[in-house]
């Protein structure tokens, strides 16, 4: 029928990652474990005073505002409730607060 290409006329992808960069033993090298999109945004929210919403991985939401943030926790300043310290583990996803 065709040709002697064996693989049916189709072209072989060259070894290595999509971009063609090898890691070591030619496998491609682990996706960053941060991209920095995160610290912008709570950075952004923080600075800007933002009311938030904290929903919690139980279900429970925390509104306020972002006073303090690190790599494993974040504060949350409230006007009628204590302030609280959150763990990110515990956090599902934030939100800017639509009824502030």
């Amino acid at each position: 029928m065709g040709g002697s290409n064996d693989s049916g006329g189709r072209r072989r992808r060259p070894s290595g990652g999509r971009d063609g960069s090898r890691g070591s033993g030619g496998r491609r090298t682990a996706p960053p474990e941060s991209t920095g999109a995160e610290v912008n945004y709570l950075f952004k929210n923080k600075e800007a005073r933002t009311p938030m919403v904290v929903c919690l991985t139980d279900g429970e939401e925390v509104r306020g505002v972002i006073e303090y943030y690190d790599r494993d926790m974040i504060k949350i300043n409230r006007e009628s409730a204590p302030n609280v310290f959150i763990r990110k583990a515990h956090i599902r996803y934030i939100y800017k607060d639509p009824g502030a």
